[in-house]
């Protein structure tokens, strides 16, 4: 003799299954596709590299002045991109360092003006 689940059972292991995603907080969706991003670059990098000193070999081996800067140029455009992506990377990252500071200096000289004030029209 075989127990058939009833109907109530299958409702509530469907809604189990179905469950919405919890949503995530969209700094750290932001945070994941930086990673993502730096991780592509890092591959990328790799592969241009590999081109790069092709490339030069290649170059050595002609002779040809013409190939040899389009390999260098090749390099600075790869280092452009690493710095502007690293720059973009720390700016995200540290914003929040910038307005703690900002928001420390502005309360001590608030302070600083106070005691000030208050020293010089004592009455």
């Amino acid at each position: 003799m075989t127990i058939m689940p009833t109907n109530v059972t299958w409702i509530f292991f469907i809604y189990e299954v179905c469950e919405p995603e919890i949503p995530t907080d969209p700094l750290v969706e932001r945070l994941n596709l930086v990673e993502k991003e730096n991780n592509y670059l890092k591959k990328m990098k790799k592969i241009e590299e590999k081109n790069m000193k092709l490339e030069l070999h290649v170059a050595d081996v002609v002779h040809d002045h013409k190939i040899k800067m389009d390999a260098m140029r090749l390099k600075m455009n790869a280092m452009r991109l690493k710095i502007r992506n690293i720059r973009k990377y720390v700016i995200n990252k540290e914003v929040w360092y910038h307005y703690v500071v900002g928001l420390i200096i502005i309360l001590v000289t608030i302070l600083i003006i106070f005691v000030v004030v208050f020293k010089c029209f004592r009455l």
